[in-house]
């Protein structure tokens, strides 16, 4: 898991360092030719009576937006972490995570995940969640004890959670995005579910 946050703040960085120098304002030469009449500019090629000009070209103030400012990456165990009150995301992801905090703290765990999200999303906010299927759980129960205890007694299965997180939790809507991706991973092609507060 650790390498996981690693990876995603190196990308993060590298996203943000890229964005930067392309976002740095650009010195474009205006060209203006003093012989034409009609004010037209001409292009093509810079004639002696042309004068030039540096002009500077500022980037958008939304392309401005510092990803380092905006985005960060956490590792805690997040069923069992207090959460601050009144702190607020636009988007929480949870992307092969769902099945191994429902085998290691059960359906209570799922739970608490569900809700916690939910009260951390911003009204609006976007909920990504990838839910492994129920063959994985089976192939995975026996990784410990607490493991294989918590699946003899798991009650909501994949296929529950969009009933639960709309009916029970709160979302609003949900959005069943295909993985059906060219190139992508076998074992990761799994549908993500995109549920709305």
């Amino acid at each position: 898991m650790l390498d996981r946050v690693e990876d995603g703040n190196w990308n993060l960085r590298k996203t943000a360092r890229l964005k930067s120098a392309a976002n740095k304002p650009s010195k474009v030469s205006k060209l203006k030719d003093n012989s034409h009449t009609d004010h037209s500019e001409n292009n093509a090629t810079v004639p002696s009576n042309v004068d030039t000009k540096e002009i500077s070209i500022e980037p958008s103030s939304l392309e401005q937006v510092d990803l380092l400012k905006t985005v960060s990456f956490k590792r805690e165990n997040f069923v069992l972490t207090p959460h601050p009150l009144g702190k607020q995301y636009d988007t929480i992801l949870c992307l092969s995570v769902s099945k191994w905090i429902h085998l290691n703290w059960g359906d209570d765990g799922l739970i608490t995940l569900f809700a916690e999200t939910w009260k951390l999303l911003r009204p609006g906010g976007i909920f990504v969640l990838e839910p492994q299927p129920w063959k994985s759980y089976v192939s995975n129960r026996a990784v410990s004890e607490t493991t294989a205890a918590n699946f003899r007694n798991i009650k909501f299965r994949p296929q529950d959670f969009q009933e639960i997180l709309l009916d029970k939790i709160g979302f609003r809507t949900v959005e069943a995005i295909t993985s059906d991706l060219t190139g992508s991973t076998t074992g990761f092609n799994r549908p993500i579910l995109i549920f709305q507060k």
